[in-house]
């Protein structure tokens, strides 16, 4: 009888779609990571903290330039309401952008931001423009049910990019080598989206209404209110360092840092998604059922912990040895990072699947005011270390410190709260 179940979970639907995008996510990540340490012997610490930079604020203006109508587009009824919303993603998205450029051209028109290019200000509007293109593909593509474009939209990306950067690393192209392949990556990745929109217009033109949409947005507009907030506060967080990091000690140091960062979430970008999925559906049908989740929680709590003490630990002791190891003698400096962060980011592994509980329990605004207290102290060492004590190495270190302890604290009294609003939803079923 369970073998029988197991076979028909296989084969359903959701589990082919499922499937299809975790294999897409897996190879897209796994690619990135497997040619990280010849990219690291190939360029340097502060040409990979450029590229940091220009990633982070790409990602920063499309995640925000649709106002998150483009996350709403799986739900309406009809097909052709769901059209009005896509085309108001992009008209909206095509504003923020005009927007966007001015600004761009008033800083370098007054060398606000001196340190850059004028090629940096089109690479980035370009870049940010092609991941607009594939987060309302993407959303429409889950619509429909055509998953395969997302699968094969980021393993392009990822494969595409990653190995222009390897290419232009022989030709000596160095930043602008590292952030044109990731730019032509994303057009690349776009390109069938953004072909797809000439026939999607064809097809529902016909639905084309001012009042219709306006409906719409005023039924959806939880997602500019509420989800696009969210969003904003996370990426503003991490332009914020990013801007700390380049303006008060160098482009050196934030290409350490981030590198470390992002290895050191490799866990959760290939685990923690997809337990949290796992998570969020379990533990829903257990809420609507008037169960306890406590049970569930205790085991993923343990499990992810059981899973994480070894190679957090490894990094905490040995962070900069493996460092200099596995990426090159040059990023031992990153493997210090990892040793100083290791903490704060197993812990963040260990939380991340039941970080979707607030939207099960209905407690988001709780939890939103937890996001901005974890962003401020993210965000504030990073500007005060250095305005008090100076602009070195050790003061850094220091705001670095401070910043993964803090963290670290503060989502062990999230995962606290969770537990009592978990409890009392239990007891009051009861």
């Amino acid at each position: 009888m369970a073998i029988d179940r197991i076979r028909q979970l296989l084969g359903s639907d959701f589990s082919k779609s499922l499937s299809v995008l975790l294999s897409g996510t897996i190879i897209a990540q796994a690619v990135g990571y497997l040619i990280a340490p010849i990219l690291t012997r190939l360029y340097s610490t502060a040409e990979m903290g450029e590229l940091g930079l220009y990633m982070r604020l790409t990602g920063f203006i499309s995640a925000i330039a649709t106002l998150k109508y483009e996350s709403a587009l799986p739900l309406p009824k009809l097909d052709g309401h769901s059209y009005l919303l896509y085309r108001l993603s992009y008209r909206i998205s095509a504003i923020v952008l005009l927007i966007t450029s001015l600004v761009f051209l008033f800083m370098f028109a007054t060398n606000i931001g001196g340190e850059f290019s004028w090629w940096f200000y089109v690479f980035t509007i370009l870049g940010a423009a092609c991941i607009i293109v594939v987060n309302i593909g993407t959303s429409w593509s889950v619509r429909i049910g055509q998953y395969g474009i997302i699968s094969r939209q980021k393993i392009a990306n990822s494969s595409i990019s990653n190995a222009l950067r390897w290419g232009f690393a022989y030709f000596h192209f160095s930043t602008f080598g590292l952030i044109l392949a990731t730019l032509i990556g994303y057009l690349l990745s776009s390109l069938e989206f953004a072909y797809s929109f000439g026939k999607i217009h064809k097809k529902f033109n016909q639905f084309i209404s001012k009042k219709k949409t306006a409906f719409l947005m005023r039924k959806h507009k939880e997602f500019p209110t509420i989800s696009l907030p969210h969003v904003f506060i996370d990426n503003a967080r991490e332009m914020l360092i990013a801007t700390f990091i380049f303006s008060f000690f160098s482009d050196s140091v934030y290409g350490s840092y981030n590198h470390s960062y992002t290895m050191l979430r490799l866990p959760l970008m290939l685990i923690g998604v997809s337990l949290g999925q796992l998570f969020y559906n379990r533990a829903s049908e257990l809420y609507n059922q008037g169960k306890s989740i406590i049970p569930m929680l205790n085991k993923m709590l343990i499990g992810l912990t059981l899973f994480a003490i070894i190679p957090f630990g490894l990094l905490f002791f040995y962070g900069e040895v493996l460092f200099s190891f596995v990426f090159g003698k040059d990023w031992g400096l990153a493997g210090s990072y990892s040793e100083t962060m290791s903490v704060w980011l197993m812990i963040n592994f260990i939380i991340s699947p039941i970080s979707a509980l607030p939207l099960i329990l209905r407690k988001q605004k709780i939890f939103f005011f937890i996001g901005i207290i974890s962003s401020v102290l993210m965000v504030i060492p990073f500007w005060f270390f250095p305005w008090k004590y100076g602009r070195t190495q050790e003061v850094f270190h220091l705001s670095l410190q401070v910043v993964s302890y803090a963290q670290a604290i503060w989502l062990l009294f999230t995962i606290f709260v969770f537990y009592r609003f978990a409890l009392k939803t239990n007891q009051s079923k009861i």
